[in-house]
């Protein structure tokens, strides 16, 4: 009696565990990499590469290819970079591998490339990440989990120009007449280094509206210096700063990261200048 009982227990514990298990439905998924983002910092006009992972959640008997798609959100010009057009795992494989080409041309202040998987049939695409529902089912104690996709499948290419020096942002909120407002930005010996709002010279104030600025917009750029002194100056053209009324008035700034170097606006006149030094 007690053996036949022993056989029964272990029959029974047998059934539970074989019968209750938690299974994980829609699980043909594949996915690219997480963190989702990444950040390429280039030199003005450097050529960089970027490989990018995409993962299976189980292999195949054979190759599979996935197309990638370029997001219309990204910023960053078609001139300055290749993807390719697929991205295939090898068969047996759960990994594939693709490679971004980049340039760091006309970066400004910053540019984005945003790249996806393009949706096929019989695929979940793009689960970075997923949470699961439990669903009790008839007969059994502990649930099956049924996937919920909470991200995307897609990676942003965050492309920044690199600086090994100090790297200085410029800000300018124009007032009501952007066409009056110029700057530029002097070393120690007085030579430009950067400017905006001048023609090609540099010797005939063209504004800000001719660049397709509109009023009280904002004008942002970052510059990459050496240590030294320096002259940030801005110009107003009409000689009453950059004030428009009481209540209508720009500004500006120039910073080292939070370290404001100079700022200013309102009615200056026709120009006001301030120097800092590097670091």
């Amino acid at each position: 009696m007690f053996v036949a009982f022993l056989m029964l227990s272990i029959v029974l514990v047998s059934c539970e565990k074989d019968g209750t298990e938690s299974t994980l439905k829609n699980y043909n998924y594949i996915s690219l990499e997480a963190p989702s983002s990444k950040l390429v910092s280039l030199y003005p006009d450097e050529t960089g590469s970027v490989d990018s992972k995409v993962y299976a959640s189980m292999a195949s008997s054979v190759d599979r290819t996935f197309n990638l798609v370029v997001d219309p959100a990204s910023t960053l010009n078609a001139s300055y970079y290749t993807v390719p057009a697929s991205v295939t795992i090898p068969a047996g494989e759960l990994v594939g591998t693709f490679t971004v080409g980049i340039t760091g041309t006309n970066i400004g202040n910053g540019k984005k490339l945003i790249v996806g998987l393009e949706q096929q049939e019989g695929t979940d695409i793009g689960i970075n990440a997923f949470t699961t529902t439990p669903v009790y089912e008839a007969g059994s104690s502990i649930p099956r989990n049924y996937v919920n996709v909470v991200t995307t499948g897609k990676i942003t290419f965050n492309i920044e120009e690199r600086c090994d020096f100090n790297k200085v942002a410029v800000s300018i909120t124009f007032d009501n007449y952007p066409e009056e407002t110029a700057w530029d930005l002097r070393d120690a010996s007085m030579n430009v280094v950067a400017s905006g709002g001048f023609n090609a010279a540099g010797d005939a104030i063209t504004g800000y509206a001719a660049l397709g600025f509109a009023d009280r917009s904002t004008f942002t750029s970052n510059f990459c210096l050496p240590d030294g002194q320096y002259t940030f100056t801005i110009y107003d053209d009409y000689g009453d700063g950059m004030y428009t009324s009481a209540t209508v008035s720009g500004t500006y700034t120039v910073k080292l990261g939070d370290t404001v170097l100079a700022s200013g606006g309102g009615d200056f006149g026709f120009l006001q200048e301030t120097t800092f030094t590097l670091p």
